[in-house]
């Protein structure tokens, strides 16, 4: 009897079939390793506005991690970090994941990545759940160096030249409509109008709103890259968009404003990534 039909008998199955369930596994299996892998997106931004002091600046901007490790300890995150070799550091919100918080993991990480470059953090829909938990948070992130923006401002200085670093809270926190909320903390930061701005906002969805106002660049997250992507169309579903949202990841331009939307590092709860690896994004100012 040939071996073939020696082997369906015994178990019942066609090896054909055998053969291509076992090939699905294996696709399977790689695209879930491939989606896990972290990227790093290098992008340069020019502009005849950034100041010269500010020209070869380079940023880099962590999202969306929900208490994520990439290697023991997030070492492979801090080594794509520090190969960057930023001067700036931004986490733009859902540091944490409030389903599962793990502060010691994001605490470590914040300790570290501060030791890299000065860090700056906004707080994103995840950290509006904590509740008691989050001053637990901040109260870390500060002892770790890191600047907690909260409807605040600072001052970034390189090359004897400045610009302003605005953080707006993502709109969780307030229980007015989320537009009007954040359009008051931007009208009360952005005063005076003559200065480069960035923003850093977790939510993309309101760029429209960013841009009404003196904001030069945004830094967001949130929409996860759309979670699944198609190629050539782009992301699938970001739960404040809906079905193929405008803003799911990349750069946007509307007016005189700019915004870089990063794809985050974490997977999210459901659906899974599917073609959207994990993203580093690291953004170079150039002054034209």
């Amino acid at each position: 009897m040939p071996m073939d039909k020696k082997f369906e008998k015994s178990t019942g199955f066609p090896r054909s079939w055998v053969y291509a369930a076992a090939l699905s596994a294996g696709l399977v299996s790689w695209a879930a390793w491939r989606n896990t892998r972290l990227e790093v997106t290098r992008s340069v931004f020019s502009s005849p506005c950034i100041p010269t002091g500010f020209s070869g600046c380079r940023i880099v901007q962590v999202s969306d991690l929900h208490n994520k490790t990439f290697g023991r300890g997030n070492d492979l995150l801090l080594e794509a970090i520090k190969q960057a070799a930023p001067d700036c550091i931004f986490i733009t919100g859902d540091f944490v994941d409030s389903r599962n918080t793990d502060l010691g993991i994001s605490l470590d990480f914040a300790q570290k990545a501060a030791a890299i470059a000065p860090a700056y953090y906004v707080p994103g829909n995840h950290e509006a759940r904590l509740g008691g938990q989050y001053l637990q948070l901040t109260q870390g992130l500060k002892r770790a160096g890191v600047t907690v923006l909260q409807n605040q401002k600072t001052t970034l200085t390189r090359g004897g030249d400045t610009i302003r670093l605005i953080g707006i809270e993502d709109p969780g926190f307030q229980s007015g409509e989320k537009e009007s909320t954040v359009s008051a903390a931007l009208s009360r930061l952005t005063v005076p109008e003559r200065a480069y701005t960035i923003l850093l906002i977790h939510r993309p969805e309101l760029f429209p709103l960013y841009a009404k106002f003196p904001i030069d660049l945004v830094f967001s997250g949130h929409a996860h890259g759309g979670q699944i992507r198609i190629p050539h169309l782009g992301g699938v579903y970001v739960p404040s968009q809906g079905l193929f949202p405008e803003y799911d990841a990349g750069r946007f331009t509307r007016g005189k404003t700019t915004m870089f939307l990063s794809r985050g590092l974490s997977n999210g709860l459901f659906p899974p990534r599917i073609h959207n690896r994990p993203e580093l994004l690291v953004v170079e100012l150039r002054r034209e």
